[in-house]
């Protein structure tokens, strides 16, 4: 059997690791940015009291973190219950 005839099945699961890669990335950095602006506006607000929810400010994800994350979802997706 030829390379090429071998390339669906390997296009499927890059695909899906792709995928997965980038609702990892995603998820991240929509918690960064939102953690970020909750973190900005305690920190600027004059008329804010108390404790900041976002306790240290928010740090970009990294790709470990990002391949951790991923690691995660992939896991779930590959259970079968």
């Amino acid at each position: 059997m030829s390379e090429w005839q071998h390339a669906p099945a390997d296009w499927a699961q890059t695909r899906l690791r792709f995928d997965i890669w980038q609702e990892a990335k995603q998820g991240l950095m929509d918690r960064f940015y939102s953690d970020h602006e909750v973190w900005k506006d305690w920190q600027f607000d004059e008329q804010a009291t108390g404790e900041c929810p976002v306790a240290e400010r928010p740090v970009f994800p990294t790709t470990e973190a990002i391949r951790n994350e991923a690691e995660k979802i992939y896991e779930f997706v590959q259970k079968k219950n």
